[in-house]
């Protein structure tokens, strides 16, 4: 080949690796989706897609398996080689530590905006005066009123991995020929670990009518929130959180992440650079999501099978003319893969709701009691279709399903400079992985109710008649999210005070027999729902999940005794540092990025203008308009946020194995 073909060669090689970085990179940063949604019942729904304001329920990170810096460095003396006429191979195993940094990154990937300043996530409860905008409703989880804490995490993924690496050259068969098995064992620890500050003891209680027909005492609400999350129960809400979990704690699990081979072919190849492709399917043998934790131990894909394929390449543009084994190279491996659609179980929030799989659904049914409705301005009464069925549940218990996912492309291409010196080598080099959102196949386009749920807020859901018996009312409020319900706090435009249900949906007077019915907590008529807005599978926030990309750099030194003609035993140490791109700024000072950090206050923000007060910065919405915070969805976010999947860490690793003929 002359010199002037091998340049060409090279260039039109690192031209094609370019344009298909180029390709994965613009897919994974794609804009967000259309404004409407048509749906089968013929209207029309905003998209807000997955922002980078929203919390994401489920984190995933690449494969322990899947590492094509771990691959590249150690072995390039030994596979692809120039003039064989028999079969050859390597085998390696590399044992590697890996741990995650930057905490507040994944904290803020899973609250999005409610994680204020990648600090603290408060939880405030309805009566609580100047409530931050961002807060959680304590009261969704059984928290009094009054009840304000704060809560912080300090994530954190650990994984050992044990990686076999098998390469045949099959030049018997064909010159070029090969084939690469890999088979890595894992061992991860994931740890959420939550921490919440009470900052004011409750001294309210759930009075009769709102969360129950009787009032219920502090003894039987929930003491925290991260007891809530273990479990706790109160009154009509006897069914506690099963899915997306807060738990204190690690989990861990050990498995063979998957099964993976590659046939390839080297169409090009000679003693100083070859190119070549490859075809490659993945078997997963790890485990698949339950869904049951926020933040749940993965090994592998998620049970994803993968096919796909790629390209290999190298140049050794000096070689010593006095030492032929002294030379100065660069090598380059590529994978392109789909990973086909599997069955997974995965959490929802409803559009235009971060957050909500977190809220109470009351439970509708026939209006057996006849309970009317009377509008004060026609002077119509209105018999509603339904009725509360004395039944609370969290909404995640009712948003999580299995569904198929799938992701449309992962790529992960590794590119490395190599000098190798008699026995020893050296490599530095950079890895890139992405991996476009998953995509969803739920049947969701239906109007159908989950089963007549409703979203409650604040709603007070009981009545009575003077001096009568206790009756069910059918207040909802569908516009109320995790933040808030719409009665509290009273507004100047209320008529009426906010436990008589001001603000409830399709508000009209209740009404048994002609008779007024009245707040259990005062004597005072009471207003309901005719009819309720039910809870439907077209509001499942559907959209695809964020895609994930890292950028990674590495390093590797290794020797070999050559001295050895059949069998080549060799030895090397390498490390790397990833970055992913979401990493959240925080507005504290905590030298541990604000894990379990007193760094803000349990009290809101106060801002004025665009001119923040307090040492959280922007974290009330009020302050929308300042520092690149924008309305979405009537939800403040921070657009400085960028939000991907994907993990910052940092590993180690030892490799050694052999070559033979």
């Amino acid at each position: 080949m002359t010199r002037i073909s091998k340049k060409f060669f090279y260039i039109t090689f690192f031209l094609i690796l370019s344009l298909h970085i180029g390709h994965i990179y613009a897919y994974c940063c794609g804009g967000c989706c259309s404004a409407t949604r048509c749906g089968d019942c013929g209207e029309l729904q905003p998209i807000c897609c997955n922002s980078t304001c929203y919390g994401y329920p489920f984190y995933l990170t690449r494969s322990q398996g899947r590492n094509a810096a771990r691959e590249i460095v150690g072995t390039q003396e030994f596979i692809h080689q120039f003039d064989r006429c028999d079969s050859y191979g390597a085998l390696s195993v590399s044992f590697e530590y890996q741990r995650t940094f930057w905490p507040e990154q994944i904290s803020r990937y899973l609250f999005g905006d409610d994680y204020i300043n990648c600090c603290n996530l408060y939880i405030q409860g309805s009566q609580v005066e100047n409530r931050n905008k961002q807060a959680w409703l304590a009261d969704y989880f059984g928290l009094a009123p009054d009840y304000e804490s704060r809560v912080s995490f300090c994530p954190k993924i650990q994984n050992a991995i044990v990686d076999a690496n098998l390469y045949v050259g099959l030049d018997n068969l064909a010159d070029g020929l090969y084939l690469n098995i890999n088979l890595p064992i894992a061992w991860t620890k994931w740890e959420l670990n939550p921490y919440e500050i009470i900052c004011s003891e409750h001294t309210k209680t759930f009075e009769a009518g709102y969360m129950s027909q009787e009032e219920i005492s502090k003894e039987d609400m929930s003491k925290s929130f991260l007891a809530y999350m273990n479990g706790n129960t109160w009154g009509d809400m006897r069914s506690p959180v099963r899915y997306s979990r807060i738990k204190k704690g690690s989990c861990t699990k050990i498995m063979l992440a998957h099964f993976r081979a590659s046939l390839g072919y080297d169409f090009v190849l000679d003693e100083d650079y070859h190119l070549g492709f490859f075809v490659q399917f993945v078997a997963p043998t790890g485990n698949r999501p339950s869904s049951k934790r926020l933040f749940e131990p993965m090994v592998g894909n998620g049970k994803h099978w993968e096919i796909g394929g790629g390209l290999t390449g190298s140049w050794i543009f000096h070689r010593s003319k006095c030492e032929a084994d002294r030379y100065l190279g660069v090598w380059c491996d590529m994978t392109l893969a789909h990973l086909i659609h599997t069955n997974q179980f995965r959490s929802f929030d409803l559009l235009c709701k971060p957050n909500s799989r977190y809220m109470l659904l009351e439970e509708m049914g026939s209006n057996v009691d006849s309970i009317q409705g009377f509008d004060t301005i026609t002077s119509t009464t209105t018999v509603s279709s339904y009725q509360y069925k004395k039944n609370l549940i969290p909404a995640v218990n009712l948003t999580t399903f299995n569904i198929d996912v799938r992701h449309d492309l992962q790529v992960d291409f590794a590119a490395k400079l190599g000098f190798v010196n008699k026995n020893w080598s050296i490599d530095f080099g950079y890895n890139f992985w992405a991996l476009t959102g998953e995509k969803f196949q739920l049947d969701a386009c239906e109007c159908e109710p989950f089963e007549n749920f409703s979203i409650k807020g604040d709603s007070f859901i009981y009545g009575k008649t003077d001096g009568g018996p206790i009756f069910p009312l059918s207040a909802t409020q569908s516009l109320a999210d995790i933040h808030s319900g719409k009665n509290y706090p009273k507004q100047s435009s209320d008529t009426i005070v906010p436990y008589q249900n001001p603000r409830v949906d399709n508000a009209k007077e209740a009404l048994k027999d002609e008779n007024i019915l009245y707040s259990l907590f005062k004597d005072i008529p009471i207003n309901t729902s005719v009819d309720p807005e039910l809870v439907t599978r077209r509001e499942l926030n559907l959209e695809d999940a964020p895609s994930a990309m890292t950028h990674k750099v590495f390093a590797h030194v290794s020797y070999a005794s050559k001295e050895h003609e059949t069998v080549v035993p060799f030895v090397g140490v390498g490390g790397q540092v990833e970055f992913a791109k979401n990493r959240c700024k925080s507005g504290c000072n905590s030298h541990d990025h604000c894990c379990h950090s007193s760094c803000c206050s349990c009290s809101s923000c106060s801002c004025s203008g665009c001119s923040c007060s307090s040492s959280c910065s922007c974290g009330n919405p009020s302050c929308g308009g300042c520092d690149n915070q924008k309305w979405e969805c009537d939800h403040c976010c921070d657009q400085s946020c960028n939000k991907r999947a994907g993990s910052s860490q940092w590993g180690i690793w030892l490799k050694g194995g052999l070559s033979f003929d």
